[in-house]
């Protein structure tokens, strides 16, 4: 989900250099309730128009920043040009022809998991002599290519058809398809859905996405929040679907792994239906404001059943109460990046996921291998000899925190993160993280003004046990290649860690002097409450509808971009284990596997971060759990805001 929010906001940084409405009918009413990932721009001359009014529209416009936002185009565009979006068309070849909206989306036809399709809508108004130059220049350039062009007509309109040269020849047989027709612009790779399009150009009719009840659910909810307001991007993704066709668009299911797109609906996660929302650019009190719906109902239940849980089997996890408990800890530093703390009942959770652990690890969901597990950790002489259920599970509370910052100087493992578990029997999860680290080789007990952390010292070595690969959960909408498994180095969360219970609280820390620093600090001083842009957002959350919630998030945006920007400008972003590097890196980086990024901008030359930050002001999101699903809303704030 974050790498298509990602390339939702490439893809705007990518339009807003390109120069209301036209011609062509809303691209919900055109498309099939069989699209399973949607983006959706009403203006591109609008987007741009608030975009440059935005701090980070400002930013890219700084002369300063020239040469990394040149670098970044680049890099988009090439990605965007060398995908299995196989239309040939660039976002330059569009940038004449924009009269109204513009469209992306991706397509399962007949719900069928081997078939994939991409469609490109356009409306042309007042610019079709451009739209025919640029449907002439892309056919060229694909016949020169090898593609055999022929013209034939799809229901009562005459489209150009490209049968593209396959890549092998045991390759099925790809089309592109364009048609100009009227004030729209069509491109896509399947015959079946063009000629959906085209007859819905024709005369409204059924079985569209704007008809499809999880789109509809999602795009509701966030317009009755918006009021009068339009929304400059629009956005939905049916999650199992959307995986099913980038599997699909990669070839297929690899043969070893477990099948997740299989598990997690047996599991129940298909509950999970979709999830859309919106995005409005300089709003007048946000930089950005985003609202967005998981749409998540009930399932149905028998009128007779006694079931009163909302889904089924694992995925009676997904219990996350509203609180408004949800203000940050007294232990918790103003001095931070960003902080994430959410209601779950974690208890419960840990056995509704007793059916998903035995699916994933023994293939068969009546097997009760969580619970071997869980004997084999307390009676093994060899093992920790803990309890994992009684020793420590039932002492976790409701609430869980995530903290991240980063320390000086910046290197590619500067970023820290910190996870915390609210207890309610601290000195009993205490004595059992003891008891299991004492005889643990890679445990080195420190102590710190009496408190004991026990430091993980994890083993580079490699080991005969071979690591259980889970395909099909990539969720890139331009994802090229086959599904990869990263390197074991690029997969640790934690290299080495860090682990107490302190402030009522089981710590993880990704760095040990992480937990030390919090130590060091009195209980109760410089605490982010004392901080005036968290009040800013906390002011600015309630303003768009937060109170009883079951997530929060605060993050300072310069604090948590800090660390990729100097690395680039030390020549080392392609190594960044930050979490905004890697998700670049993964996003603009080779599609092979275990080839580094060569980064391309020379960093020597852009600004100290000084010039940039004042540009990146504070962020927050509040979820609200509902009977539908999930309610999330969270917006970006301008630096200048008092």
């Amino acid at each position: 989900m974050a790498k298509f929010c990602c390339w939702t906001l490439l893809i705007c940084l990518s339009l807003a250099h390109l120069a209301t409405a036209g011609g062509m009918p809303s691209s919900e009413k055109l498309l099939p309730n069989t699209t399973t990932g949607y983006l959706s721009v009403p203006s591109v001359a609008m987007l741009r128009q608030q975009w440059d009014q935005t701090q980070l529209g400002q930013l890219v416009d700084d002369p300063v920043m020239k040469p990394f936002v040149e670098d970044l185009r680049k890099q988009i565009k090439n990605k965007l040009s060398t995908t299995r979006v196989r239309l040939g068309v660039t976002l330059d070849d569009l940038a004449d022809l924009y009269g109204g909206e513009l469209c992306l989306a991706v397509c399962q036809p007949d719900r069928d998991v081997n078939r994939h399709a991409t469609v490109l809508l356009v409306d042309v108004t007042d610019h079709g002599a451009q739209a025919n130059a640029m449907l002439a220049k892309v056919t060229q350039n694909l016949v020169q290519q090898g593609a055999k062009q022929k013209t034939e007509k799809l229901g009562n309109v005459s489209a150009t058809v490209l049968v593209l040269p396959k890549a092998r020849p045991d390759s099925p047989e790809v089309e592109a398809i364009y048609v100009l027709h009227g004030d729209v612009l069509l491109a896509t790779d399947d015959r079946q859905i063009a000629q959906f399009v085209l007859a819905r150009l024709e005369k409204e009719g059924d079985n569209t996405l704007g008809q499809y009840r999880p789109f509809v659910a999602t795009m509701d909810r966030c317009a009755a929040e918006a009021g009068a307001m339009q929304p400059h991007v629009r956005w939905f993704v049916e999650p199992v679907g959307y995986a099913q066709v980038m599997r699909a668009q990669s070839g297929g299911k690899k043969k070893r792994g477990v099948d997740l797109l299989k598990i997690l609906p047996n599991q129940g996660f298909d509950a999970v239906q979709g999830v859309g929302g919106h995005v409005f650019l300089a709003t007048g009190d946000q930089d950005i404001l985003h609202r967005a719906l998981v749409y998540a109902p009930a399932v149905e239940r028998d009128p007779e059943s006694t079931d009163t849980q909302r889904y089924n089997l694992a995925a009676r996890m997904l219990d996350f109460p509203n609180t408004t408990a949800l203000q940050p800890q007294p232990w918790v530093s103003r001095d931070l990046g960003s902080y994430f703390t959410f209601n779950w009942k974690m208890v419960e959770a840990f056995e509704y996921s007793k059916t998903l652990v035995n699916e994933l690890l023994a293939g068969r969901p009546e097997d009760d291998l969580l619970e071997e597990i869980i004997e084999s950790l307390a009676k093994d002489k060899d093992g920790p000899q803990v309890d994992l259920r009684k020793d420590l599970v039932r002492h976790f509370s409701e609430r869980a925190s995530m903290i991240t910052d980063c320390r000086r100087p910046i290197t590619p493992e500067s970023e820290r993160l910190l996870f915390a578990i609210e207890l309610t029997n601290p000195e009993a999860v205490q004595q059992t993280i003891n008891k299991a680290f004492e005889a643990d080789p890679d445990a080195e007990r420190r102590e710190f003004e009496g408190q004991v952390i026990w430091e993980i010292i994890t083993d580079d070595a490699p080991v005969d046990v071979e690591a259980i690969k889970i395909e099909g959960a990539g969720f890139d909408p331009f994802a090229g290649g086959e599904e990869e498994t990263e390197p074991e180095e690029e997969r640790k969360i934690l290299p080495n860690s860090a682990i107490t219970v302190a402030h009522g609280h089981l710590l993880v820390a990704s760095h040990v002097d992480f937990i030390v620093d919090l130590l060091e600090r009195p209980l109760g001083s410089d605490m982010l409450t004392d901080a005036a842009d968290y009040h800013q957002i906390d002011d600015a959350l309630a303003k768009i509808g937060s109170g009883s919630d079951s997530f929060r998030f605060f993050t300072r945006t310069d604090e948590a971009y800090r660390p990729t920007y100097e690395l680039i400008r030390q020549g080392k972003m392609p190594e960044a284990k930050t979490v905004v590097g890697k998700v670049l890196n993964r996003l603009l980086g080779p599609d092979e596997k275990g080839i580094l990024r060569e980064q391309q901008i020379d960093g020597s030359k852009m600004p100290d971060f000084d010039a940039v930050r004042r540009y990146l002001g504070p962020a927050g999101v509040y979820v609200r759990s509902e009977d539908d699903g999930w309610f999330v809303a969270g917006c970006l704030l301008s630096k200048d805001v008092p």
